[in-house]
């Protein structure tokens, strides 16, 4: 944990050369408070399109959760796909979505507010502020709906709420920004299309571990989508230089 916070600290404060972007050290008239744009980006996170993708989204996983897909996709996994090459390969991908990393890009989004912004420190800020505004909803469709997870003693997939806060893959959400703010900040090409793959491999690795389901996952995902729309204010696939 503390060799990351500390890497990503290091990162944000390197001068980097000219061709990857212009570094500029703020001055008491230029600096931009952490919650400046936190209002605006409320306003498009719980908006009509977002709450439409989430509706979609919760339509599927009820659908898996409820026709018996989910069950049979984990067993599927379990069965046919896990081994002890599977489980190394989840270990380090879990590590993506620890919570940790709410506290790393929250490190770096005060360097890029209050002492220098680079490219490094405005990807972390902009990771930053996707989590501010997707976790309260994260929290409450886990909660809320309150399935739980395969390892679970009764392991069903099924919406009971408030019984148990498994709903949707806070591991997932965590992991998904950073790729997906990567993603809307990287325009056309391979670095987007690594980037989308790239933010489904935490929650791969959950449902290898056997803590969510696939269900689970997209929901996790969503909303981690619809947080780094509502930070940038455009689609994923609407070019954006990504080191700007």
């Amino acid at each position: 944990m503390w060799v990351v916070l500390g890497l990503s600290v290091v990162c944000a404060l390197l001068v980097l050369p000219d061709r990857w972007g212009r570094r500029t050290r703020r001055g008491p008239g230029q600096r931009a408070p952490l919650f400046k744009g936190t209002g605006g980006h409320w306003r498009r996170n719980y908006g009509r399109r977002s709450f439409l993708r989430l509706g979609g989204a919760t339509v599927l996983a009820g659908i898996l959760a409820y026709s018996g897909a989910d069950e049979l996709a984990e067993e599927f996994h379990r069965d046919k796909v896990r081994s002890s090459g599977t489980d190394r390969l989840a270990h380090v991908f879990k590590v993506f979505g620890e919570r940790f990393w709410f506290v790393n890009w929250l490190l770096v989004a005060g360097i890029d507010a209050w002492w220098q912004s680079g490219p490094f420190s405005r990807w972390g800020r902009a990771n930053f502020e996707a989590m501010v505004v997707g976790l309260p909803l994260l929290w409450t469709v886990q909660r809320g709906l309150g399935a739980n997870r395969p390892s679970s003693d009764d392991g069903s997939p099924r919406w009971r709420p408030m019984a148990a806060p498994n709903s949707a893959s806070g591991h997932t959400f965590i992991a998904a920004v950073p790729w997906l703010t990567l993603a809307v900040r990287s325009g056309e090409g391979p670095v987007r299309a690594l980037s989308h793959v790239a933010a489904w491999a935490t929650g791969w690795s959950r449902l290898n571990d056997r803590k969510h389901y696939l269900s689970q996952i997209i929901l996790g995902w969503t909303i981690a989508y619809n947080a780094v729309l509502a930070v940038h204010g455009q689609s994923v696939t609407k070019r954006e230089d990504v080191l700007s």
